[in-house]
């Protein structure tokens, strides 16, 4: 006679075996309806653009519809914390700073968590700041002038941001934390207001996402004093990384930019992670969108799905940081 433990042994290996079968099968059904792709902004930003891009050419290598669904509010919270609760393994989440690494810093009372109800797919672009000055408040854009007063005189040198908590806000108090200078922070509603206040010589400087600041840079009505890429950037050969700096201000290997990715949800298989994310790291190879994003002001960078959750987590760990030094509050 067959013991009971031989039979329950056999059991474990066909459902091994069954298990194995259906994974290569399910990668093979998998999507059987239209894909959505959800974006935590209004239409028209950088993120829904990138977005828009991104989604048209991953239905070609899907074979479904990709539908892009905005859905603003809180800074991008509200739709992770919505997402994070659906369970649809047929939709896409744009993660980016705000959501995945500067909002879980800020905000104690989350209703999701970046890590543990997201699986990564792949980090889209990457989006460098730009430092920016009033003319006649940063003569001839010395940045190292600028940054020896900073230190000088604290609080009295200003450096604006699209608001509180905002990424061009942190980095912002991060070369504050860098290099011991005090800029005394501005914050505005979004990057418009912040770009006019500069332009009209209310604050000395402001902190912008390049695709937003290049067209006031190429008119001459501000000027660059640093972008906050690793290195310098080919649209501004002539405008220094911070990183340049040294040691003199604390900066070698300076860099803060700012990021967008994509997540699904933590119920979707290892096979339908596996499937978006080639998708997506497939569109985004694609010669013709990476001259569309790059002349959007944007940074291709598809990597792997393990390599994007890393990145998660050191931007993380990171911002919590930034934030503790600098005892930063947001109502």
């Amino acid at each position: 006679m067959t013991s009971h433990s031989a039979l329950f042994g056999r059991r474990i290996l066909l459902a091994a075996a069954s298990a194995a079968l259906a994974a290569p099968a399910l990668a093979q059904s998998w999507p059987s309806r239209d894909l959505r792709m959800i974006v935590p902004f209004p239409p028209g930003g950088t993120t829904d653009v990138v977005a828009r891009l991104i989604a048209m050419a991953m239905r070609d290598k899907l074979g479904r519809a990709v539908v892009v669904e905005n859905q603003p509010g809180a800074g991008s919270t509200t739709a992770a914390g919505r997402f994070a609760r659906e369970g649809d393994d047929h939709a896409m989440f744009v993660s980016q700073i705000a959501s995945h690494g500067i909002a879980p810093a800020l905000y104690r009372n989350l209703t999701y968590n970046p890590q543990d109800d997201f699986k990564a797919l792949t980090l889209m672009v990457t989006v460098p700041n730009v430092w920016v000055a009033n003319p006649g408040k940063v003569p001839g854009g010395d940045v190292r002038a600028l940054l020896r007063d900073a230190k000088a005189r604290p609080g009295i040198r200003t450096f604006a941001s699209a608001g509180n908590g905002t990424s061009t806000h942190l980095t912002g108090e991060l070369i504050n934390q860098q290099t011991g200078a005090r800029f005394q922070h501005v914050p505005y509603r979004g990057a418009g207001p912040g770009m006019v206040a500069v332009m009209g010589g209310e604050v000395d400087t402001f902190i912008d996402n390049l695709p937003t600041a290049l067209p006031q840079i190429r008119a001459g009505t501000v000027i660059p004093l640093a972008v906050t890429a690793p290195a310098r950037l080919p649209g501004l050969p002539d405008v220094p990384a911070l990183a340049e700096l040294g040691a003199e201000f604390n900066l070698e290997g300076f860099a803060s930019e700012a990021w967008f990715g994509l997540h699904t949800h933590r119920s979707a298989s290892d096979a339908v992670v596996a499937r978006m994310g080639d998708a997506a790291r497939a569109a985004l190879s694609d010669p013709s969108i990476q001259a569309q994003l790059a002349e959007r002001g944007t940074q291709p960078r598809p990597v792997p799905s393990a390599e994007y959750a890393a990145l998660v987590t050191a931007e993380l760990a990171r911002w919590r940081e930034v934030v503790r030094q600098g005892n930063i509050l947001v109502q």
